[in-house]
């Protein structure tokens, strides 16, 4: 028998999520990332599944999105669980329909952290999911672990890479790892520029510079930026957040003029450096294409991400449950965005 319940302790939801050894999981999993929504006007409902001994088996966090033509609730990455996901995902979907209801949404968005495979697309298609029309975070990722040596890690990297990463070092590139505001000011210009020199091309919009400032306000010491500067010139400037024992690569741009050893791989090499001094086990690169395809949207970063050389892990595509007809106007909107800008997605192997 479980049951449903509220969560209001910051320590119990963030340790129970870091000490069950999940497969997967990142920040948008931990209490600050919520508090970051949050501060952004948006509700947000925390609820944990406990079975007969008030033990916690599962643990979930619902955004309510308003949008200008309807309201819907999303789980992104979740839910996390140690216990049989489609049972429970099944003892609870009334209640998720109930919320859903309350709110006048029109579905529920599940983007969950499970493998995409036709099994658990089975699984969600019993319980009367179908394929959202467009995702909403990352479902591709490209990981590199980090119980290596330093020294094996840099070597698995593409010998042409390694050089790329070495000349910038001989041409005494400065590295900084600071949150001082002179840096966070950089990223946020840096991020905003880049934006608008490549969303022509790419569909890519920036992050307000609230919600970056936020980020820095809520995640505090979890967030590490560290740019590269060529005299005195800063060409690139990433932003990594890590939760328990991963750190996601999450906002970046640059403004490359020494192409002869682009900054952007020593910036990288020093965030994954960074992070495996930090405590991390998993460096995850986040968002990359489906596969090789260069007329993918952001095959232009997938493949900078993948030169250094680990794995991709492929979720399952985001699956939503109907509540009411209006769902389809969506459904409409969203299909017709997504074959605009160009994305499709893999399919479960």
């Amino acid at each position: 028998m479980t049951k449903l319940i509220n969560i209001k302790n910051n320590k119990t939801w963030n340790e129970f999520i870091i000490s069950s050894n999940f497969e997967f999981y990142s920040f948008l999993q931990s209490w600050e990332w919520w508090e970051v929504q949050k501060l952004s006007w948006k509700k947000v409902f925390r609820k944990a599944i406990i079975n007969s001994k008030n033990e916690i088996i599962w643990v979930l966090q619902i955004l309510l999105v308003n949008a200008k033509r309807w309201s819907y609730l999303f789980v992104p990455h979740w839910p996390l669980i140690i216990w049989d996901y489609f049972k429970v995902l099944n003892d609870i979907i009334l209640d998720l329909k109930k919320l859903a209801k309350k709110h006048k949404c029109s579905f529920v968005r599940f983007n969950s952290t499970l493998k995409n495979n036709k099994i658990n697309k089975h699984n969600f298609k019993k319980l009367g999911f179908k394929n959202a029309p467009m995702h909403e975070h990352a479902e591709d990722t490209h990981l590199l672990e980090l119980g290596e040596s330093n020294e094996n890690i840099f070597n698995n990297i593409k010998k042409k890479d390694r050089y790329y990463i070495n000349r910038a070092v001989k041409e005494w590139v400065e590295i900084k790892i600071n949150n001082k505001q002179p840096q966070i000011d950089s990223l946020i210009e840096m991020h905003t520029n880049h934006a608008h020199r490549t969303n022509w091309k790419n569909n890519y919009s920036a992050f307000s510079k609230k919600f970056i400032n936020n980020l820095y306000k809520i995640f505090g010491k979890n967030i590490s930026t560290i740019s590269a500067s060529y005299n005195w010139k800063i060409e690139s400037i990433l932003m990594t957040i890590q939760f328990g024992k991963t750190c996601v690569y999450y906002i970046a741009a640059s403004d490359i003029v020494s192409s002869k050893f682009s900054p952007n791989y020593l910036c990288q090499w020093e965030a994954i450096k960074n992070a495996k001094a930090s405590g991390a086990l998993i460096y995850n690169f986040w968002w990359v294409s489906p596969d090789s395809n260069p007329k993918h949207p952001i095959a232009w970063v997938t493949k900078f991400k993948r030169k250094f050389n680990w794995y991709d892990y492929s979720l399952l595509h985001a699956q939503d449950l109907i509540i009411s007809p209006k769902y389809y106007i969506n459904w409409v909107i969203e299909t017709t965005r997504r074959l605009k800008r160009g994305y499709y997605y893999k399919k479960p192997e």
